[in-house]
Order: structure tokens, then sequence, then C-alpha cells
């Protein structure tokens, strides 16, 4: 962070948003320690209210000015610092007074802490108002279009998609999304949701609903009803209620769920909240669900979703897949789903850039022959690029760590790659010199 970003809050109960300075780490903790001594030292007790002006007018930039036009009615005065203090702490969870109390109750001090302040104390509150400080501008969401762009291939409108819903939640003006992701298998529809989850929160979940084709089963999301085995065991929802509000989940292959599952994400996708076995509300309303599906691809009779598709049959393509989705889900759960985004079949352009980024971190130059080895190879219309990591592992590591293992130099030369060469259906490593001194 830096000393002078400002962050923006929308504070949905005034209408105005909030433009809150954005302290350094080392600033932070001496206004945390100046504060708690502050309250330490007092010989009266401490007005809430009087607390609660304090932080709206040290963290609201030009705070004086924003207090002194709040209504003059003390009703609606009070109710206005209510909600500009929640945002502020939501944004700053440690100046709450709740945990400063706890704080000075459990006499825990904080001298001497050094820059890990922020992150033990937002271990023990959990920030249930905002997304991630490393997503609250548009740069960071630039920054994750970009990290999006260079790991999924050929998803260009997908990316466009989640970018939006990003900006919606980033700016308070969404507190959850939810998306149906369509389109053959092995395209990117996976990996996104993970990349998305790394950087969302850090808090990914997959629910495989091939395991969720009976009755019975959604009961492993909730726990078991009362009087089954199992019931007062705390189920998978819980623990991760528990530990955040804000994950990505990503249920694989919705179409193979029973309908009972269905039934019990529409509250879920409704306002992010649900209930387990135990009477339990379980709040994951800063969340993101995900779906995948590859309903309508067995539809798709026109041409093969392969190498050569034309522009024109993609969007036959789309209209398929979409209308194929309207007659398989209800539209009670497609009305929940803030969108449905069809991820594209790959091209041989694409599949030769998957190549490259699987390659990545591998001690091998990048050669056209090695690569088009690779999409020979790895590729399938059936499977997508799912196996192209499948093939480099079997014939292209395997190789390496032969010659790895074998004690040969790495060449100085080609900033110390090996050079690969393809004979007969092989990879075969050259120009490797005996490294006499390795003991293995």
């Amino acid at each position: 962070m830096t000393k002078n970003k400002t962050y923006r809050v929308v504070c949905q109960e005034l209408g105005v948003v909030l433009f809150v300075k954005g302290f350094t780490l080392e600033e932070e903790k001496k206004l945390y320690d100046t504060l708690r001594k502050k309250i330490m030292d007092e010989t009266k007790p401490i007005q809430i209210e009087d607390y609660k002006e304090f932080i709206i007018k040290k963290f609201v930039i030009e705070g004086e000015d924003f207090y002194k036009s709040l209504p003059e009615d003390p009703e609606d005065k009070l109710g206005a610092v209510d909600a500009a203090y929640e945002a502020i702490v939501g944004l700053y969870p440690p100046f709450s007074i709740d945990f400063i109390c706890t704080d000075l109750n459990a006499q825990t001090f904080m001298s001497g802490m050094d820059k890990r302040f922020l992150t033990r104390l937002r271990k023990q509150v959990k920030n249930k108002n905002l997304m991630s400080l490393e997503m609250s501008s548009l740069q960071d969401l630039e920054n994750l279009k970009k990290h999006f762009s260079e790991n999924i291939i050929g998803q260009t409108e997908a990316i466009e998609t989640l970018i939006k819903s990003m900006k919606l939640m980033a700016s308070g003006l969404a507190k959850h999304s939810s998306f149906l992701f369509v389109g053959p298998t092995g395209v990117g529809k996976t990996q996104i949701a993970k990349i998305l989850g790394e950087k969302f929160s850090g808090n990914f979940f997959k629910v495989n609903c091939a395991e969720y084709a009976h009755a019975h089963e959604y009961a492993k999301l909730i726990g078991s009803p009362p009087g089954f085995i199992g019931h007062s065991e705390k189920s998978l929802l819980a623990e991760k209620a528990e530990k955040s509000n804000r994950w990505v989940f990503l249920f694989d292959e919705i179409e193979k769920a029973h309908h009972k599952l269905y039934d019990f994400l529409l509250s879920l996708l409704d306002d992010g909240t649900c209930t387990d076995n135990m009477g339990k509300v379980l709040d994951f309303s800063q969340s993101i669900f995900i779906f995948t599906s590859n309903q309508g691809i067995s539809e798709i009779n026109r041409e093969p979703l392969g190498f050569d598709r034309k522009k024109t049959d993609a969007k036959v393509c789309n209209d398929v897949l979409r209308k194929s989705v309207k007659r398989h889900f209800s539209p009670e759960f497609l009305n929940r789903i803030d969108d449905i985004v069809v991820f594209n079949s790959l091209k041989k352009d694409e599949i030769r850039k998957i190549a490259k980024l699987q390659l990545d971190g591998l001690p091998i130059k990048q050669t056209d022959p090695l690569i088009d080895y690779i999409v020979e190879g790895g590729y399938s219309e059936e499977y997508g690029a799912r196996n192209i990591a499948r093939f480099i592992k079997n014939n292209v590591s395997s190789k390496l760590a032969e010659a790895i293992l074998g004690g040969y130099h790495i060449p100085i030369a080609d900033n110390g790659l090996y050079t690969p060469k393809i004979v007969n259906g092989e990879v075969k490593i050259e120009d490797c010199r005996k490294n006499n001194s390795t003991s293995l």
C-alpha cells in the first residue's frame, strides 16, 4: 500500500461513496498504538458515539466536513454515523471498538510488532464487507485481467465478463456473483475458476456434482438431518463459513446433480446464505458461485469443434449451447445466475500457446518441432487441452528427468536450457555432457 492510495467505499445506507485514506503498515500500526493508549489512559468511560465520530474524522478524507454534512436530526445522524463507521472498520477491522476492547481485556500489547501486524490482526477479525485490499481499484482489476489473459488462452469474452462483475463487487455495488460456464471440456472453465479463487480471496472450493446425483447426497454439504448418523458433525459448508464468507465455489458438471441440489442452491444464489442441518445460517454473502457444464455439446453436429472452425460456426455453436441450457435447467435456477458464459473451442494457434505455457518452468528450449510434437500428441477434440499437461509430463518431463538424474550438465549456453530433438516420435535430449562430479 502506498501513502497516497485512496479507497472508495460504497456506503449503501447513505447512498454515498466514502473516500477513505490509505495508510502504510507503519502508519496504521502507529495510529492503532496511539488510539489504544488513549483509551487505556482515559479516566472517564468512553462514549461509543464519540469513538465513532473520531474514526470518521480520522479515516475519511476531509472527515470534518463530511461529519458536519450528516443529518441534524439526532436519530438520523446516529444512523448515518453507524453506517459510515461500519463501512470504515470493514476496511480497517483492527479499529473496530469491539476488537480494541478485546485486545485491552486480553492485555495483548502491540509494541514491537513487525510488518506482519495487519495480517495477524485480520486473521482474528473476519472482513465481511469488502473486497480484499488487493482488488480495490481499477488498476488492481486491470492486473487481474492481465493475469487471466496470460494464463487462460482463447477465452477473451469470458475474461471480460468476469472482470465486469469484479468491478461491481469491488465498488460495493454488488455483494456476490454467480456464473454458468458452458462449453467443451478442456478449454479453461475450471482453470479460470481456480485462478479467480486464488486472486479473489485465496479461498477456493470445488464441488464435483457427479457425487451428488442422488437425492440424499446433498446432505454432504450441509450435514445429515436429525436422526441420521453424522447429524452432530460439522458440515462441509459450515467449516467454510467459519473461515470466511468470501469464497469462490466451483460446482463442476452441474448438469449431473440431482434436482435436490438445485433446490438447495436457490437460497445460496439469492442472498449468499444457506441453513445447515443444525439450523445455523451460513454466510457466504461475499462469495462467487461458478457452475460448469458441458450441456449442449453433443447437440452440435454441424462440424467438429476442432482447429479449423469458422467464425460463423462459433456463433451457431453459441446459440445451440444457450438453447440447450435453457431446456435443461429450470427457470428458477437460471434466473438466479448473473451471466451464462459460453467458452470457445480452441484453435490450433491457441493450443500452441497453451503448450508453451505448460512448458514454462522446465529447463528446455521451446522449439517449433517440440511444440508441434506436443500439440499433435496432446490435443484431442474430445478432451480439448486437458491432456496437454499430461502429455508433457509423460513425454517431455520424463526425458528431462532422465538427463538430470543421469548426471548430465545443463548447457551453459542458451540460458542453461536443454535442447530437444524429435526422433522417431520421441523426445531426445541433445548436447549433454556427463557431469562426473555428480553423485546421486
